[in-house]
């Protein structure tokens, strides 16, 4: 199990499917697709949040850590 760079706690990734949309990705407009991708990062920040951990993102090719608290650093090898 891969472990928390920070703290060393065991990492459980957030798995969410389909973001509740009520069809296919296929079949949606870009508008429908761009909500469904603000609905699950909702719900991601959401339930990492919750359990007091962070989200991980690519902001300009360079992966991105953004915590409870609000602040968002940057993710380094350690």
């Amino acid at each position: 199990m891969e472990r928390n760079h920070m703290n060393g706690t065991p990492i459980t990734p957030n798995y969410l499917r389909y973001g509740g949309a009520k069809k296919s990705t296929f079949e949606m407009t870009g508008e429908e697709l761009a909500q469904a991708a603000k609905n699950i990062l909702r719900r991601a920040r959401e339930k990492a949040f919750s359990k007091g951990l962070p989200i991980y993102f690519t902001r300009d090719g360079i992966l991105m850590a953004e915590y409870p608290d609000g602040h968002v650093e940057t993710v380094t090898k350690g």
